[in-house]
C-alpha cells in the first residue's frame, strides 16, 4: 500500500466519526464568503440601474465593489486558518473540535493570523502572476487584436488548457509552503517569520510527496463534476493533507534528533 493510500485510509477513519462536524466547519468558512460574493454581485446589478453610463457603472463596480470584496475576504481569512487547525488537531486527537475553527478570532491571535496570511499572499503573488502570465497575455491579445476569435470554440479550448496548466504549476510552486498553516497551529507563539522558517525546514525534499498526495485526488475532483458533492471531497482532502503534514513534521523532527 502506498503512502498516499495509507494517509487517505487514516483520513476516512477520522471522518467516520466526525463527518457532521467536518461539514459544519466547511459551511462556517463558506457562508461569509458567499455573503461577500453575493453582495458584490447585487451591487454590480444595482449600480447600472442608477448610473446610465455603462463605462462609469463598470468603473464603479471594478474600482469599489471588487476591492471591497477582496479586503473583506482577507479580513475573514483567519477562519480558513482555524478550519485547517481543526483538521490538523484531529489528525492527532481523531476528533474535530468546532472551537478550533474560531481559534484565530481570539484575543491576540487575529492580527497574528492576518500577518501570516499576508506574508503567504505576498510570497505567492509574484510567482502566481508569472505562472499565469501566458493565460493573461492570451486573453489580452484575443480581446484587443482578435475579438472575433475570442468568441470561437477553439479560443475557449486553448483558454481552458492554459488555465489548467497555470493552475497546476502554481499549485506545485505553492507546495513549498505546504505546512505553513499546520506549523502555525502547532506553534501558536511563533512569529510569521519563524513559521515560514520552520516550514522550510520541514518541506526540504518533501514537496514531491505532497504533490503525489494532492494529485492522487484528481479522480475525486473529476467525480465532483458528475456524482460526488464537494461537501464530501473537500473535508476528505483537508483531513488527508493535514495527516500528511503531521507525518512530515514528525519525520523532520526525527531527522533533527
Amino acid at each position: 500500500m502506498s503512502a498516499e493510500s495509507i494517509i487517505k485510509s487514516q483520513a476516512r477513519d477520522i471522518l467516520k466519526h466526525n463527518y457532521v462536524k467536518a461539514i459544519a466547519a466547511l459551511a462556517i468558512i463558506l457562508i461569509p464568503y458567499y455573503i461577500i460574493d453575493g453582495t458584490t454581485t447585487v451591487i454590480s446589478c444595482v449600480v447600472p440601474q442608477f448610473v446610465s453610463d455603462e463605462t462609469t457603472s463598470t468603473f464603479l463596480v471594478y474600482s469599489i465593489g471588487y476591492p471591497v470584496e477582496i479586503i473583506m475576504g482577507f479580513l475573514f481569512s483567519p477562519i480558513i486558518n482555524g478550519y485547517i487547525r481543526a483538521f490538523y488537531i484531529a489528525a492527532y486527537s481523531e476528533t474535530i473540535d468546532m472551537k478550533d475553527v474560531f481559534y484565530y478570532f481570539g484575543s491576540g491571535r487575529y492580527i497574528s493570523a492576518l500577518g501570516l496570511n499576508m506574508r503567504f499572499i505576498i510570497r505567492m503573488l509574484l510567482p502566481a502572476l508569472i505562472l499565469f502570465s501566458p493565460l493573461i497575455a492570451y486573453v489580452i491579445i484575443g480581446s484587443v487584436y482578435a475579438p472575433e476569435f475570442s468568441k470561437t470554440f477553439l479560443y475557449n479550448e486553448v483558454y481552458f488548457i492554459l488555465a489548467l496548466l497555470s493552475t497546476i504549476t502554481t499549485t506545485l510552486y505553492s507546495l513549498r509552503y505546504f505546512t505553513v498553516f499546520t506549523v502555525s497551529a502547532d506553534n501558536p507563539d511563533f512569529t510569521p517569520k519563524e513559521v515560514f522558517q520552520y516550514n522550510k525546514y520541514i518541506m526540504k525534499h518533501r514537496t514531491g510527496s505532497a504533490a503525489k498526495l494532492i494529485f492522487s485526488f484528481t479522480p475525486w475532483l473529476l467525480l465532483c463534476l458528475l456524482i460526488l458533492p464537494m461537501l464530501y471531497v473537500i473535508p476528505y482532502m483537508t483531513q488527508s493533507l493535514c495527516i500528511s503534514a503531521k507525518w512530515m513534521t514528525k519525520a523532520a523532527l526525527e531527522e533533527n534528533n
